[in-house]
């Protein structure tokens, strides 16, 4: 682990190690290496090759973010680095900084991976001095090291095995508070929760926006945006509501609050297999992120992530995150699947509003995964299915609270659940 801490400490300083390292064409790089990185990101096509120590390095982007990949000449990942916002580091490690460092300025953050272990690499700055920091998720201080570079280019680091091990399976635990849905609702399959504590919902069937009022448990308004359809995820961009079709058909309905919202349609050009569920705003890279229950024959083995830029109002040509199926723990004895892609069927995709995390819903195996921009599965919960027959619909509050909505079939009632606590 020092070995990998000392790496890293080169990577987010910039220096030099020694006057043999070099850029590597992906020519002079190991085939053992190359086979690997192309298995576990096949939708990355700049890659920047270096030598150091003999190992080999990767400096890619998902996302737009700088990813480090350190691999063994045979192939193996050493470590994984990607640079972080300082609010996004664990609670513990924040209060041993504050308790221990107060006087010292937080510089830079990194995650750092080796293997199934993540640390977190925190440069501190006080006048002209530097200290690197490294903690593991539970605050415990690993590494210290003193020095001063203020001059050096910093460079961007995440954690991301390159095989990824499987998640435990949690209990996602009780409710506190429950709702029925009116029977307009029964086919409840999106939601998000709307400034003034009211609920936005959509429905498979109808083209529809139903504005659920959580507190008179009644329906109080409907806002029609196009005929009858298979829609389902809603996310909510300021005062515009983007809703999205199996298909993955957007519709965006600017000023949906409005007497008259105007209604604007952008058709997509998925394949026939991937039914589109989940719709989630990242407002981080000011674009929609598309989760398919099914999938895209071109992404053997992974279930793929899609975005739509709300700048450009057009949907992005490769998929923004891969997730790699392997990692997900098969469902329950007794449960076949015809593909392998059905291990992970998202039905709803929501960003955390305070963490950079992504929450994913499986409403066919009662799950709810918890996953990093990286397409890292970091929690596995199972559902009550006593509770949610169909989960389909996922939202929070500014504050984390969650809620999850689901459909009652053809005699039950669909209904809301809220998790104050969240997941913990």
């Amino acid at each position: 682990m020092k070995h990998t801490f000392l790496w890293a400490m080169v990577l987010v300083a910039g220096t030099s190690l020694s006057s043999c390292d070099q850029i590597w064409s992906a020519r002079n790089v190991p085939d053992a290496v190359k086979v690997k990185f192309v298995e576990s990101y096949p939708t990355i096509k700049q890659v920047e090759w270096e030598q150091t120590d003999g190992l080999y390095e990767a400096e890619f982007k998902i996302s737009g973010r700088e990813r480090k990949a350190l691999f063994k000449e045979d192939g193996t990942l050493v470590s994984y680095i990607e640079e972080i916002e300082e609010q996004y580091l664990p609670k513990r490690v924040v209060a041993q900084l504050q308790q221990e460092f107060n006087q010292y300025k937080v510089s830079e953050v990194h995650r750092m991976q080796e293997g199934n272990s993540t640390s977190f690499v925190i440069e501190l700055e006080k006048g002209s001095r530097d200290i690197w920091l490294r903690y593991s998720e539970a605050g415990e201080l690993l590494e210290r090291s003193a020095n001063a570079t203020p001059t050096v280019q910093k460079q961007a680091a995440s954690m991301l095995p390159l095989s990824p091990s499987r998640t435990s399976v949690e209990d996602l635990g009780i409710a506190d508070s429950r709702w029925e849905l009116p029977t307009e609702l029964r086919e409840v399959s999106g939601i998000a929760l709307l400034p003034d504590g009211n609920m936005a919902c959509v429905q498979d069937e109808e083209g529809k926006i139903f504005v659920y009022d959580l507190r008179q448990k009644m329906i109080v308004r409907e806002i029609p945006f196009a005929g009858p359809g298979d829609y389902e995820g809603i996310a909510l961009a300021g005062e515009d509501a983007y809703i999205v079709r199996s298909d993955g058909t957007l519709f965006e309905i600017a000023g949906f609050e409005n007497q008259q919202p105007a209604v604007k349609v952008y058709e997509a050009s998925f394949p026939a297999t991937i039914n589109i569920e989940g719709l989630a705003y990242d407002r981080e890279q000011n674009q929609l992120l598309l989760a398919p229950k099914g999938y895209d024959p071109k992404w053997k083995g992974q279930k793929a992530i899609y975005a739509f830029s709300l700048n450009s109002k057009k949907f992005l040509p490769e998929p923004v995150i891969s997730i790699p199926l392997e990692q997900v723990e098969p469902p329950r004895k007794g449960k076949k699947l015809k593909l392998e892609y059905d291990v992970l069927q998202p039905s709803s995709l929501e960003k955390h509003p305070t963490k950079d995390v992504l929450y994913l819903l499986d409403a066919v195996n009662n799950r709810l995964y918890t996953m990093t921009r990286d397409g890292k599965l970091n929690r596995t919960l199972n559902l009550d299915e006593s509770q949610l027959r169909q989960a389909e619909g996922l939202t929070f509050d500014q504050d984390g609270t969650l809620y999850i909505a689901s459909e009652g079939g053809k005699k039950g009632k669909g209904v809301i659940l809220k998790y104050t606590k969240g997941i913990q």
